[in-house]
């Protein structure tokens, strides 16, 4: 009986390592890479055009407006494009950017091991200084997406002491001990 990688689903604060851990996962490990933003910067690329080369840092505060905006339908929009690319990749799958309670408790019911990554502000701080070159304007963090993963249900791993390295291999050994779980389940 094969047994298949969990999808994984990644919430944290900006800075925590979500990102880097979503590379890891596939170039190491074969997952396909999603992200949530997908259609809230498809919304943001054709409601300002003007934004679409504009940094990181410029376009984030207008990418939250959009996903606030996008989440208010129902159903949500968002989690519509996530299901559509569950029906139609093979690969596990590991979305990086969960933002709130209800994309948290989606990924539950759709199988994802739901992981949180968190680090101290000054780590976050400096992490997003080295890949941005610029730190975010301090409403961002304000924001109530960047807020709600402190209340997310999930395995919980402080990447504060870590190296990229040593965050990858918690991740892997996470999900590695939960398809052990799985398998001994099934048998």
């Amino acid at each position: 009986m094969e047994r298949r990688l969990q999808h994984v689903f990644l919430m944290g604060p900006m800075g925590a390592g979500k990102s880097t851990v979503a590379q890891y996962l596939r170039q190491e490990m074969g997952y396909v890479r999603y992200s949530m933003a997908t259609p809230v910067e498809a919304v943001l690329d054709i409601a300002a055009p003007w934004l679409k080369g504009a940094s990181k840092t410029v376009r984030r505060p207008y990418l939250q407006r959009t996903g606030r905006f996008l989440r208010g339908f129902k159903p949500n929009p968002m989690l519509l494009a996530a299901e559509e690319v569950l029906r139609h990749t093979v690969s596990p799958i590991v979305i990086d950017d969960g933002r709130t309670m209800e994309e948290a408790v989606w990924a539950d019911q759709h199988g994802f091991l739901v992981i949180v990554l968190t680090a101290s502000e000054f780590v976050r701080r400096r992490r997003i200084l080295e890949r941005d070159g610029e730190l975010p304007d301090m409403r961002t963090h304000e924001d109530e997406t960047e807020q709600q993963w402190r209340y997310a249900r999930g395995l919980v791993i402080d990447t504060s002491d870590l190296t990229e390295d040593e965050m990858c291999q918690m991740v892997r050994a996470a999900i590695e001990f939960r398809r052990m779980e799985r398998c001994k389940r099934e048998e």
